[in-house]
């Protein structure tokens, strides 16, 4: 049984590299990065890539059998991304993403047998 640790601990690093990618590095980026417009950050990069990546992550995490908590990953990097580095508007996008990651992972739960 300790293979079955080691698939549970690579897929929780997954969800952690892929949070902190998605959570840190890709709000940064669209932040300070001069180019892209203040719209384009908000509406494709805080709105939408970063919506689908918590559908996907809810979808993962039930797909998974990861832990619940895994579901607080990439909201909470984000809120502390946002709170220190961006605009303060932004901070309530970590509430939109929890939701969405959560009705992904309830929804796909659905579907299951239990």
């Amino acid at each position: 049984m300790d293979w079955l640790k080691k698939v549970e601990n690579s897929k929780s690093i997954a969800v952690w590299g892929f949070g902190i990618l998605f959570g840190i590095i890709l709000p940064l980026f669209s932040d300070k990065f001069r180019l892209i417009h203040r719209v384009w950050m908000v509406g494709f990069f805080l709105f939408l890539v970063n919506m689908l990546f918590g559908i996907w992550l809810g979808q993962y995490i039930k797909k998974n059998g990861l832990k619940w908590w895994n579901l607080l990953v990439f909201p909470v990097l984000y809120l502390f991304v946002s709170y220190v580095f961006m605009p303060r508007y932004t901070v309530y996008f970590a509430l939109f993403y929890l939701g969405v990651t959560y009705l992904a992972w309830s929804i796909s739960s659905q579907g299951q047998p239990k």
